[in-house]
């Protein structure tokens, strides 16, 4: 009989973990329930403290790979849909990369469980958070990195937003994780109350008086420049033939040739899907075609002769020419990591033009007029560590995308939530110019200004200001909260008494 019941409570923690992480993605965009956030984490959380240490990394495992799985299936869209895989590959390559990206929540089921405290409640609730947001930290680097569905972008256009530009992502994310478990632990240990609620008026207290006294780090300039997003909306599986490349051109020049009164126009990550060095007459071409003080932004494939290297690019075009080199690359979309292991994963996947190199940084902004474009492609805008604008300078930043390897999933969405984040870190406005949507325009307070909805051929023009100054996220990124935690895990495991039995 006991066996009975113990096995229906395991049953049941593990449905209610699966359930938790299901509901986890729906605090995102473009669904933004932000309580499901806290809801989903309650769950989590409560049933780690009922949970041995062996289970608990289990039920870790478990809600990472529903969390995975309802998050970011749209994995699945580019390689079937545009790898051209057979689906049973297509659905083992996905299960793979989700099971790969569950098991970094194991750990946590290691530091959060009923066995692993015999400290005070804040000890508790520090430890929680920081396994939480170290993990996202590693989860975010590791093998390239994969900073998706991180806890601190579901907190856009609310009162922690305030946080952005001070501490960043990771430390709104320990909040959030710090603020649950003090709830959390009201009910766990009552006879503690006092402690868990002292821990959470002094998050709020501490949030309440950072939205009162919000203070602006930059200054924009007071001539805008005048812009056009073209958005041509080229569904990927015509991409790159060759004979609708003709008809890709017709369509971008045609779209741009309205806009000749503009500073600059924009087109999104790799709108010409041919080597920029065989098409130089086509982009000339289009220059002489626009109006003399008209700059044409565009996404290029380039092939350096001196390196003998292909790269994902950027170039700004005029009178002359600048080109700035994509620094992170996507594994297995743009290069293949450890090609002696991986190699024939790499071929198997036949993804056009796969075997680029990573930028050099040397260059990682374009000169405009007295201004700087500080450019981030495609995937790049997820790392706030490629900003690196210096303190004098007038400078906005740019975002340009082609989400169509994904379809009509939540990627795009998404991926503009994390421009949304880069915005408030940076206290900048943010063009962002994407093959298939969403184009948009985000103010230094992370609000869409104007946008071009997924699917839809358009042209979003308007006027945008550059930027001086840095916040003190962009001058201290992430090391505090990261030397913040590997401090309190030491104090705190350092002084943690033998557990019995």
């Amino acid at each position: 009989m006991y066996f009975f019941i113990n096995q229906n409570i395991i049953l049941i923690r593990y449905l209610s973990v699966s359930l938790a992480g299901i509901i986890y993605p729906y605090a995102f965009a473009p669904y933004d329930f932000k309580f499901l956030a806290y809801l989903s984490l309650l769950i989590f959380f409560y049933i780690l403290f009922k949970s041995s240490r062996r289970q608990s990394m289990k039920l870790s495992f478990i809600y990472g790979f529903f969390l995975f799985l309802f998050g970011v299936n749209w994995v699945f869209n580019s390689i079937y849909d545009y790898g051209g895989q057979h689906l049973y590959i297509s659905f083992l390559l996905t299960f793979l990369f989700i099971f790969l990206l569950a098991l970094i929540f194991v750990p946590f089921g290691f530091f959060v469980n009923k066995m692993s405290f015999s400290s005070t409640i804040h000890q508790r609730v520090i430890i929680g958070a920081s396994a939480w947001v170290f993990l996202e930290w590693i989860r975010s680097n590791i093998f390239g990195g994969f900073p998706w569905l991180l806890l601190g972008y579901s907190q856009t256009n609310t009162y922690l937003e305030v946080l952005f530009p001070l501490l960043g992502n990771y430390f709104i994310g320990f909040i959030v994780v710090s603020f649950i478990l003090y709830t959390l632990l009201i009910f766990i240990k009552p006879i503690e109350i006092k402690k868990s609620l002292s821990g959470i008026l002094i998050l709020i207290i501490s949030v309440t008086i950072f939205n009162i006294f919000k203070y602006e780090w930059t200054t924009h300039a007071l001539k805008p420049i005048k812009f056009s997003l073209i958005q041509a909306n080229i569904k990927q599986e015509i991409k790159f033939g060759e004979s609708d490349i003709t008809m890709i051109k017709k369509k971008f020049l045609s779209l741009s040739l309205n806009k000749k009164n503009k500073d600059l126009i924009i087109w999104p990550e790799t709108a010409i899907p041919t080597l920029y060095h065989s098409d130089k007459l086509f982009f000339s071409g289009v220059i002489k075609e626009l109006n003399t003080e008209t700059s044409l932004l565009s996404g290029v494939f380039r092939f350096d002769q001196d390196s003998d290297k292909f790269f994902n690019s950027l170039v700004l075009l005029n009178k002359g020419e600048q080109f700035y080199d994509k620094r992170h690359l996507v594994p297995f979309g743009e290069y293949v990591p450890f090609p002696s292991v991986f190699g024939l994963l790499a071929k198997t996947l036949n993804i056009p033009m796969s075997n680029l190199s990573k930028g050099s940084g040397n260059i990682t902004s374009l000169k405009f007029g007295r201004e700087y474009i500080y450019p981030l492609i495609c995937y790049e805008i997820a790392y706030p560590n490629l900003i690196n604008i210096h303190h004098k300078e007038f400078a906005l930043i740019l975002n340009i995308s082609n989400d169509a390897w994904f379809g009509d999933s939540l990627a795009p969405y998404q991926h503009l939530q994390i421009a949304k984040v880069r915005a408030l870190e940076t206290q900048r406005y943010i063009l962002r110019s994407a093959n298939t949507g969403v184009s948009a325009l985000i103010g230094p307070n992370g609000q869409i200004l104007d946008k071009i909805n997924f699917g839809v051929e358009g042209i979003l023009d308007g006027e945008v200001y550059s930027s001086k100054g840095r916040t003190p996220y962009m001058d201290f990124g992430d090391y505090p909260i990261l030397m913040l935690i590997f401090l309190f895990m030491f104090f705190i495991l350092s002084n943690k008494p033998k557990e019995n039995g």
